[in-house]
């Protein structure tokens, strides 16, 4: 799937188009991984260009903690959950 933004010329000063839109998925990632929406290699894999090391660096960066399991039924949710989509 393929969205398109129309975004000024004015906000491109200081970046590429290249490099806005990289910034874009990624904080879109990182906030979607805050809330339990994405896991962290799902985020990295959004993005594109990072692994899930470099995704939890930057997400620290920014003050996001790394996810944790309250259960074991949690973890194995979202296993099913990744094991589904790589299907």
């Amino acid at each position: 799937m393929q969205l398109t933004l129309d975004i000024p010329e004015k906000y491109l000063i200081f970046q590429s188009p290249t490099e806005l839109v990289r910034l874009l998925k990624l904080n879109t990632d990182i906030d979607l991984y805050r809330q339990g929406r994405f896991s962290a290699s799902a985020a990295a894999e959004f993005v594109g260009d990072l692994d899930r090391y470099e995704f939890l660096y930057e997400c620290r960066q920014r003050g996001i903690e790394p996810q944790t399991y309250e259960s074991t039924d949690e973890l194995q949710a979202e296993i099913e959950m990744l094991a589904r989509e790589l299907a």
